[in-house]
């Protein structure tokens, strides 16, 4: 079978919840020396996508999104665990240009969307300090702090738990820290003009997009350093 159709089965397996079908679909993409980052962002990411538009529709319910997002982790786990030595070393040498504080935050325990995120950030070369979810404004800073950061990342899945991306924006006034981070936002009820009212720095609405997104706030934070 070709890689592209064990992809396909892959994303299907996921989408469908079949966890341990998508393990036995990553071990076979891994004998036949593929790429995985490649499989994980054009196979993995969507089908998460196709996941959270049924359970918009409601034809998904939170049972099937965690599941689905159970098969997900146990696929990306296989895929990524064999990355090669030189992959890690590049990865090393990256991950000293950017640190990243992610969380879902208070009162939201979706993570699915922010841990897909976070794992492509990692790929991609940034230091990743994942908070996990039900985050506090306060322990958001406080990692921050402790680590250095240059982006807070803030995920909200729930319509009524986005008033505390806003919170975590307004702790960092408060204390005299708003200017030291850049503050990127994003899930399912947020939007761009969502993060213009609240005053983050930017949205993605997506993995890949939230990727794209850091680099170039990276960019512009070092333009702004040496100037």
């Amino acid at each position: 079978m070709k890689v592209e159709e064990l992809a396909e089965e892959l994303r299907d397996a996921v989408v469908h919840y079949d966890e341990e079908r998508a393990k036995e679909l990553a071990g076979k993409l891994l004998e036949m020396d593929v790429d995985p980052i490649e499989i994980i962002e054009k196979y993995l990411v969507p089908a998460m996508k196709v996941v959270g538009e049924l359970f918009d529709k409601g034809e998904y319910y939170l049972p099937h999104l965690m599941l689905a997002g159970d098969a997900m982790k146990a696929a990306t786990g296989i895929l990524t665990a064999d990355l090669s030595e030189k992959r890690r070393r590049l990865s090393e040498r990256k991950r000293k240009t950017g640190t990243i504080v992610i969380g879902t935050v208070e009162g939201d325990l979706h993570d699915i969307g922010k841990n897909i995120v976070a794992l492509l950030l990692e790929v991609n070369g940034f230091d990743v300090h994942d908070l996990g979810r039900e985050i506090s404004p306060m322990e958001f800073v406080e990692k921050a702090e402790a680590v250095n950061a240059d982006i807070i990342a803030l995920s909200s899945l729930m319509s009524t738990t986005m008033a505390y991306q806003a919170e975590t924006i307004r702790y960092l006034k408060e204390l005299g820290l708003r200017e030291k981070y850049k503050i990127i936002v994003g899930g399912g009820p947020t939007s761009e003009s969502w993060a213009e009212n609240i005053g983050a720095d930017g949205w993605a609405k997506d993995a890949p997009g939230a990727v794209e997104l850091a680099k170039r706030l990276l960019r512009s934070k070092e333009t702004i350093k040496n100037d």
